[in-house]
């Protein structure tokens, strides 16, 4: 289990920092985009249990962000611009949070089937934006790769909840995966895609 980074959460906007870190703990996908936690060579868990972890975070930062907005009307400071700064942060990062959650709470995530943008994508993506310039970088990128099987795994099983729960996707999104699924297999490297890969890489 990650352990969380906590917060004071005096203001907006280290409350947003703190979330951005306990996300990236979360998420190493996310992290990747970021540019943080470069030696990271964990991929997300795509299971349920992972998504409840994040909208948990969600929840809780929401939480701090109330705290921090109530002490922040409590405060008036000279600094009119810092403090406007600092609501702007609040009503962005709680429009965020509040849009995602109703997203969870809606049970999306049980049949995130898309041919775009799906955690199926997003897993094959951040490899593409890994860099590659040194040993050490490309073994991070092996044992993240040698993750993906339990990264699939955790899809597979949110899915056949949304199946249990009657939440599908559409027949003919599923049916598209399929087909980049068989895309990214073929080819004339062994392992398609995914040895295109590795190719350069160092034995």
């Amino acid at each position: 289990m990650v352990e969380l980074i906590s917060s004071d959460g005096t203001t907006p906007r280290r409350v947003a920092d703190a979330y951005v870190r306990d996300l990236a703990e979360l998420d190493p996908l996310t992290a990747v985009y970021l540019g943080l936690n470069p030696e990271d060579d964990r991929l997300p868990d795509l299971s349920p249990a992972g998504a409840e972890a994040i909208a948990d975070l969600g929840r809780s930062t929401l939480a701090r962000l109330d705290e921090a907005e109530a002490a922040l009307d409590q405060a008036a400071t000279a600094d009119a611009a810092r403090d406007e700064a600092e609501r702007r942060c609040a009503r962005l990062l709680r429009e965020r949070l509040v849009a995602e959650l109703a997203v969870h709470d809606a049970g999306e995530r049980f049949r995130a089937v898309h041919n775009l943008g799906s955690p199926l994508h997003n897993l094959r993506d951040v490899f593409t934006l890994m860099p590659t310039d040194t040993e050490e970088q490309w073994g991070i990128l092996g044992r993240r790769l040698a993750r993906v099987p339990e990264a699939l795994a955790g899809y597979r099983a949110t899915l056949a909840e949304g199946i249990a729960r009657g939440l599908l996707s559409g027949p003919r999104q599923v049916t598209t995966v399929i087909g980049q699924l068989g895309e990214w297999l073929d080819g004339d490297t062994p392992g398609g895609w995914f040895g295109d890969l590795v190719r350069e890489a160092p034995e």
